[in-house]
């Protein structure tokens, strides 16, 4: 039989680089080869652990078709004709369509409690862990980790379009996360909870990849003022690059500081916004304390749970101010939609947010550089 190869998470902090069979296309699916794979910071969260099985991480999937299944349908999700050779993302879901959320809200919504996931140990983000018996203790090729992905029916593919690279597209599944995060923000207009307006000031924490896609987004949507505060030299620069107006080095500023920042920006009032996209569940009770009373607060940076609890008034900090308190966890496939679109736009500085690619050997070298002064990291043989 044909092999591949893949970087499998044997045990805390270790990928071991192992062949593994390239089995063909399962029903109604297809195989990709990987060409291109982004280091998100749940991978190196996850690494940090034991796995439960050996298991193929990477969940920000570019690849090129090498194969279909003859009952695949061969269009992605805009209904364009697929074929082999074709470069395409993915939505790193697939939903069951079976469960109670699947059927209330469709599967879109990312509600289902029994998906598929790509590149997503099930059990890290509280479903229900791989129950398919000893097989399980086989590694597959599961994630972007891997040079190949036996991707199956029901997947949402987007077809790249042919003036973005591999490395930028693998942005699709963050930037996801980010147009996911402000459209949740939307109200109808002139409603007291409208934040998304050119007179509004939103703050941004985290100037990951996410929170610096966030502030892309915001500034896309027409929010009048940005402010973002994070740390590393690389990403202070990216967000002035994403349009960012005011940016706060949370070395020099502490969160009296910060708060102090905002407070003069917004006339005393705090901001109409505040997105925390850090990784940090500190820094919630920050947030709660930089919007406005009537304001809007998302979190959509704490999507694994380290254990870390915080203190929350529900009274002073919430419904006293009529706060509205957001959780983003999951994008949907619409997102990705309207992703896809922005990427191919010449004029969004997208490419600048890759700080550098590594080869599918170095996956190990790559996680372990995602604590230096990066913005972006991917893996890529291109």
């Amino acid at each position: 039989m044909e092999t591949t190869s893949a970087n499998v998470w044997v045990g805390k902090d270790r990928l071991e680089r192992t062949s593994l069979p390239l089995p063909p296309p399962p029903p109604g699916g297809l195989l990709l080869e990987v060409t291109a794979n982004g280091i998100c910071g749940s991978d190196a969260h996850f690494l940090s652990q034991e796995p439960t099985r050996p298991f193929v991480l990477g969940h920000e999937i570019v690849g090129r078709i090498t194969a279909f299944d003859g009952d695949h349908g061969r269009r992605d999700t805009a209904g364009r004709l697929l074929k082999e050779g074709d470069r395409v993302a993915l939505f790193p879901w697939v939903p069951c369509g079976r469960c109670w959320g699947c059927r209330r809200f469709g599967p879109g919504a990312t509600t289902c409690t029994d998906a598929r996931l790509y590149g997503i140990p099930p059990e890290a983000i509280g479903l229900a862990p791989d129950r398919s018996g000893p097989a399980a203790q086989t590694p597959a090729l599961t994630g972007g980790f891997g040079r190949h992905l036996v991707v199956h029916p029901g997947t949402c593919l987007w077809l790249v379009p042919p003036e973005v690279s591999d490395e930028v597209a693998s942005l699709l599944d963050p930037l996801a996360v980010a147009i996911r995060t402000v459209n949740a923000t939307k109200t109808p207009t002139g409603t007291w909870d409208e934040v998304l307006t050119a007179d509004s000031t939103a703050v941004v924490l985290g100037l990951g990849a996410i929170g610096l896609l966030t502030a892309l987004v915001l500034r896309q949507a027409g929010v009048g003022t940005v402010i973002a505060a994070g740390a590393r030299p690389a990403r202070l620069a990216a967000a002035r690059t994403m349009g960012v107006d005011l940016v706060l080095d949370t070395g020099d500023h502490d969160p009296a500081a910060r708060a102090a920042a905002v407070l003069d920006a917004t006339e005393g009032r705090g901001a109409d916004l505040v997105v925390d996209a850090t990784n940090s569940p500190v820094a919630l009770s920050e947030a709660l304390r930089l919007v406005r009373r009537l304001g809007t607060v998302v979190e959509a940076g704490n999507i694994v749970s380290d254990g870390t609890t915080i203190p929350v008034d529900p009274a002073a900090d919430i419904c006293q101010r009529n706060i509205r308190l957001l959780g983003m966890s999951f994008n949907t496939p619409r997102s990705y939609s309207e992703g896809i679109a922005m990427l191919a736009r010449a004029d969004l500085p997208f490419a600048s947010l890759v700080t550098a690619t590594y080869p599918f050997d170095r996956a190990d070298a790559a996680i372990r550089d995602l604590g230096t002064d990066v913005v972006k990291l991917v893996l890529s043989d291109g």
